[in-house]
């Protein structure tokens, strides 16, 4: 099984969402600047990684949920 980073990595691949309009997604009435375009490119370049902040981002962004096996 993928770990967090794999599943997460492989769900942008699969939205073939740009790295923009998926940007744009992570945008909350709370967090108006949401997650830069610009670290999802480096992020998914292999470049950098991201904080499990950035993470659950995505992944709200993306329909997935992080929590704990079991």
């Amino acid at each position: 099984m993928m770990d967090i980073d794999g599943q997460l990595r492989a769900a942008i691949s699969k939205s073939r969402l740009s790295y923009y309009a998926l940007a744009k997604m992570t945008r909350t009435d709370r967090d108006k600047l949401g997650v830069n375009s610009v670290v999802i490119s480096r992020y998914m370049a292999g470049e950098r990684g991201i904080t499990l902040t950035t993470a659950a981002k995505l992944a709200t962004a993306l329909g997935m949920e992080l929590k704990p096996k079991g």
